[in-house]
């Protein structure tokens, strides 16, 4: 089994145009039409189970539209997590919509969403009501695609809200710090309530800094990811499989088994 623990969509009638702003504003490629369709698609093409869908509302007047098309999306093999930004004040409401629905999480993209994730006035109220409700929490962390003055998710931060909350269950994209690396090795790396997926860091990460931070923090902890449709399936799978430091049954447990456990059981 393998699965996808990083992928987006949008509604058909307006991914095209989403797809082109998203890759114009970060000045990224994309592989794919970000349509249900598509990513179903290429699942079968590269023997995904399950892939894990996060919806990002860049402001708070999208919140309820984004999550109601995610809650009437009908697809099996999709693992949702909709989406709450920090200024949308009926957070409580919607959390608890969201979890009637049997939606997983929440995704925050703080460089989309344009707030500091460890602002404790604006976010941890939120916070408190995820982890109240039981449910996980997906950030963006590093840089768009390389690290700059303007990166709202640093590791450091994440590192606050993991302590201050140690019962939320918190992934951290791009193996928790796309291009900050060494700060997700001192700052993240070994935290019992921090999980990493590996989207985009094949790409850029020097394999040693790789090896370092998972074995620090536990093989056990980490999920594969591709970030589709901005970063290519077939190619985060293949370069999964050729990870040279890890043993074929930790392979096993990144590509599917740890994220199994987490999400669906």
């Amino acid at each position: 089994m393998i699965i996808d623990a990083h992928t987006h969509i949008f509604p058909d009638d307006q991914a095209k145009v989403f797809l082109k702003n998203t890759a114009e504003m970060f000045n990224v490629k994309t592989y794919g039409l970000a349509t249900e369709n598509d990513l179903i698609s290429q699942m079968d093409e590269n023997q995904i189970s399950y892939s894990v869908i996060h919806m990002v509302a860049p402001f708070p007047s999208g919140v309820k539209n984004t999550n109601t098309w995610l809650i009437n999306l009908n697809q099996d093999r999709f693992i949702k997590f909709g989406t709450v930004h920090p200024e949308f004040k009926d957070f409580k409401d919607e959390i608890k919509r969201l979890k009637d629905n049997n939606i997983c999480g929440i995704k925050f993209q703080p460089d989309i969403q344009r707030f500091k994730p460890d602002d404790k006035n604006l976010t941890y109220p939120v916070y408190e009501e995820l982890d109240k409700a039981g449910m996980k929490v997906m950030f963006h962390i590093g840089g768009e695609p390389f690290s700059g003055p303007k990166d709202r998710s640093k590791p450091h931060m994440i590192r606050n809200i993991a302590l201050d909350f140690p019962d939320l269950k918190i992934i951290g994209a791009h193996l928790a710090g796309l291009n900050v690396w060494e700060e997700t090795y001192d700052k993240l790396a070994g935290l019992k309530n921090i999980y990493m997926e590996s989207s985009l860091s094949y790409k850029f990460i020097n394999p040693a800094m790789a090896e370092k931070i998972i074995r620090k923090h536990g093989t056990d902890k980490i999920f594969f990811g591709s970030d589709y449709p901005f970063g290519s399936i077939k190619e985060s799978v293949n370069a999964a499989k050729l990870v040279s430091f890890i043993t074929d049954d930790e392979r096993k447990n990144i590509l599917g088994k740890n994220a199994e456990k987490f999400y669906l059981k």
